[in-house]
């Protein structure tokens, strides 16, 4: 059945192809086709709603929502001698008969148009797009290996440059980072039987308070192999291609170890399941390999992030051996937020100093998240960037010193309001959904 299947397949191409070079006006090539590969075209036309030019600009677009650049169809060829000499090795075996029947339509076509491309090889720019050279795809076969190519483009190859310093109060989420990633590495005496390190790990909280910067941190910090997955990695529009590739990034995940599994928003893809075949397969695909990790000898670390835990699937919710809120930031972090963003990364600039109150500034930011407080500071600083350009346009040439005080900062805040929303923290603040709090620490 799948022979057959395959077979039809063929001949449907074969079809568009007769189609298009006949439409193009090259005849005789369609003619020299219909006959090579017995075409009936007396009885089996193309339909009216498809062509090569419908499939191909389909697929462009699939490939452009996907990875967000167009895809390369055909690429020009550096071609060696030893390809030459197989070339040449290979035609002779064709009569001649053959060469000259179909010699004149040749010449006609563009030759930009087809390219013929030599098996395995691979120019320089292919070779850094879809073949990373720290990335061993061998153990990959046939159908696999696509897969495989897709996962490997998500693994972090360039430092995030975030640092534990960076990120000011989330001592809790710290800590229980590096008690599941980088203590193991340098003690793995210790992390043994019942004490084996966490293998999965789920922050939670209202957006913009720092779920994701520590998911940079770990992939700056921990010296792992690091799978930044996005939702629409891991979603296909074919059916079964989803579960493929989970299994091939766990697997890749193992082959790389140690590594570190980055999902951000898992509850896109890991909802509670609804009655639809789709969901529950991809949902029972993520269940099978989370249990995988308990019994693999390899160090796998999966670091989840969640704006809504409430709409996780209660199994895979259960698979996520520690839950960690991340809250609003308190108000010693947000002091450290406004001497970081205001006073040390703008010491070095070249017209804008600083001079705050910072105590007074995280008193006035009750309920602003992490991220509000950047914009505060930022909208500060642009509010001097305008004031120096101000004087530029005038006065060119001039020596400028603006100096940040207090009152700036504070005109920014009642500018920028919190964005998140009271009602959002409220529903955080049910005990169901805060096993640990930044208050409660660990010791």
């Amino acid at each position: 059945m799948e022979k057959k299947k395959k077979q039809e397949r063929k001949k449907s191409i074969l079809y568009l192809i007769e189609n298009f070079l006949r439409f193009e006006g090259y005849i005789k090539t369609a003619s020299t086709l219909v006959e090579e590969a017995y075409l009936n075209t007396s009885h089996h036309v193309v339909c009216d709603n498809i062509d090569l030019d419908t499939i191909l600009i389909e697929y462009e677009n699939y490939y452009f929502l996907r990875y967000q650049k167009r895809p390369k169809i055909s690429k020009s060829l550096d071609i060696t001698k030893s390809e030459i000499h197989t070339t040449k090795n290979k035609t002779k075996t064709f009569k001649k008969s053959n060469i000259n029947q179909h010699s004149q339509d040749i010449q006609s076509i563009d030759p930009t148009f087809f390219t013929v491309i030599p098996i395995n090889s691979c120019s320089e720019s292919l070779e850094e797009e879809y073949c990373l050279p720290s990335i061993d795809l061998s153990h990959w076969k046939d159908e696999w290996r696509v897969y495989a190519e897709i996962i490997s483009k998500e693994i972090l190859v360039t430092n995030p440059n975030v640092k534990w310093s960076d990120i000011k109060g989330l001592s809790t989420p710290k800590k229980l980072l590096d008690e599941a990633i980088v203590l193991p590495t340098k003690y793995p005496d210790l992390f043994t039987g019942l004490c084996t390190p966490w293998t999965a790990m789920l922050f939670y909280g209202p957006p913009g308070t720092g779920k994701t910067l520590l998911a940079k941190a770990v992939a700056t910090e921990c010296k792992t192999t690091f799978f930044n997955i996005t939702p629409s990695t891991l979603v296909a529009k074919w059916r079964g291609d989803s579960e493929k590739l989970i299994k091939v990034m766990f697997e890749m995940a193992e082959q790389m170890s140690p590594s570190t599994i980055f999902i951000d928003e898992l509850d896109t893809i890991a909802s509670k399941r609804i009655d639809h075949e789709a969901s529950r397969r991809l949902t029972s695909e993520i269940l099978i390999h989370m249990d995988g990790l308990l019994r693999s000898e390899k160090r796998i670390f999966l670091l989840t992030t969640s704006n809504h835990p409430w709409e996780l699937d209660p199994a895979i919710f259960r698979r996520l051996e520690k839950r960690i809120f991340v809250d609003l930031p308190d108000v010693q972090a947000r002091k450290d937020m406004f001497v970081y963003y205001l006073s040390e990364m703008l010491q070095k600039h070249k017209y804008i100093k600083c001079d705050i109150d910072s105590d007074s500034l995280a008193q006035e930011t009750n309920g602003y998240s992490g991220s509000d407080i950047r914009l505060v500071c930022k909208e500060t600083a642009m509010q001097a960037m305008r004031s120096i350009f101000q004087v530029l346009e005038k006065k060119p040439g001039n020596s400028i010193n603006f100096t940040i005080t207090t009152k700036e900062v504070k005109n920014a805040i009642s500018r920028t309001k919190p964005s998140t929303i009271e009602e959002v923290v409220n529903v955080f603040d049910d005990s169901d959904f805060v096993p640990i709090t930044e208050d409660q620490g660990i010791e």
